[in-house]
């Protein structure tokens, strides 16, 4: 898939990446490392922050950081050496991520806290981090959400509440740091097929946001293309970018019906729970 006017945005603004330095989040996995790709294609320097960085050879303009996001102690050695080895943080992609697939009363407290760290608490903790540098060089924030940072999901409370907590903050942040400079992006993607070789599983505790389920609504968006339409949402500074048909429809559809959405969107997601 080939959005014909994003390739045709970022081929006139190639040059807006070359030489920026930009921090990824779940840099290892199917999105974060189709956008390192397609950003090194475009001249930027690549820090991939994951906890598992093995599949990623270092180079001169790509810096593979092992680092467990949630512990705060080993994010601000991660900055520190970005920082040292880069000079600096032009671009911020908080995309690391995980979900479940349990309903609350069967979702424990571990499992519910270990996901609002991953997603939440983590993108907060490495945006204080990035912030002076982000400031001193008039730079850009990227939020990947969900369409479950805007709207329910059923089966999926821990998910949904660190995801709305996610976009709340960062569109908070947007009115706070627009004085400075720096803008910020909060992407909703519908199902990005970023590990096609998992199978989500129910009560069965963590699992990637991209392992396949039972049910997709619409289409599966692949990294490839999230990737690039999130590279041009960045070049034209968008505050919002709904990826994907089924996320917009889930959007203005739970804006306008909401009852109506609820019932659609449950009723296919308690098919993964027979």
């Amino acid at each position: 898939m080939v959005n014909q006017n994003s390739s045709s945005t970022i081929s006139s603004h190639s040059s807006s990446f070359k030489n920026k330095v930009v921090v990824i989040t779940g840099g290892a996995g199917g999105l974060g490392k189709a956008l390192g790709k397609q950003l090194l294609e475009l001249g930027a320097k690549i820090a991939a922050l994951d906890l598992y960085v093995e599949g990623l050879l270092a180079s001169d303009n790509l810096l593979p950081v092992s680092v467990d996001l949630t512990n705060q102690e080993a994010l601000q050695k991660a900055v520190e050496q970005v920082t040292s080895h880069f000079g600096g943080v032009d671009i911020l992609i908080n995309n690391a991520g995980i979900t479940h697939m349990s309903k609350f009363e069967d979702t424990t407290e571990s499992l519910f806290n270990t996901i609002m760290a991953v997603n939440f608490t983590a993108s907060v903790d490495i945006t204080r981090l990035c912030l002076p540098s982000l400031k001193a060089r008039k730079g850009q924030i990227v939020a990947i959400s969900s369409v479950a940072g805007f709207a329910p999901l059923y089966g999926r409370s821990a998910y949904s509440a660190s995801k709305h907590a996610m976009e709340g903050f960062f569109q908070s942040l947007a009115s706070e740091v627009i004085d400075d400079g720096i803008h910020v992006t909060i992407v909703s993607p519908s199902f990005v097929k970023s590990r096609p070789e998992l199978m989500a599983q129910v009560n069965n505790g963590v699992s990637s946001p991209g392992a396949m389920k039972k049910s997709t609504n619409g289409e599966q968006l692949s990294p490839e293309y999230a990737a690039q339409q999130i590279i041009s949402a960045l070049i034209k500074k968008q505050s919002n970018l709904r990826l994907g048909r089924v996320s917009k429809i889930a959007y203005w559809l739970h804006t306008l019906l909401p009852a109506r959405y609820v019932q659609i969107m449950s009723k296919n997601a308690k098919k993964e729970f027979q």
